[in-house]
């Protein structure tokens, strides 16, 4: 019985790119392209709020 731990992997074909991994050099990503995804993704939370007022207005 053993442990295996790899050490790295390369490819040809890795779509890893160094220069844009950390989204804060380069002209790939634009942070503002964020913006679109965080709303989207507080959609859900917005709905509830709105529905949760809804029903205290119904129920006082």
């Amino acid at each position: 019985k053993g442990n295996i731990i790899k050490a790295g992997t390369t490819s040809p074909y890795s779509l890893y790119n160094e220069s844009i991994a950390s989204f804060t050099t380069g002209d790939l990503y634009d942070h503002h392209d964020a913006e679109g995804f965080i709303n989207l993704f507080g959609l859900s939370s917005k709905v509830r709020a709105m529905k949760h007022q809804e029903l205290e207005k119904t129920e006082n």
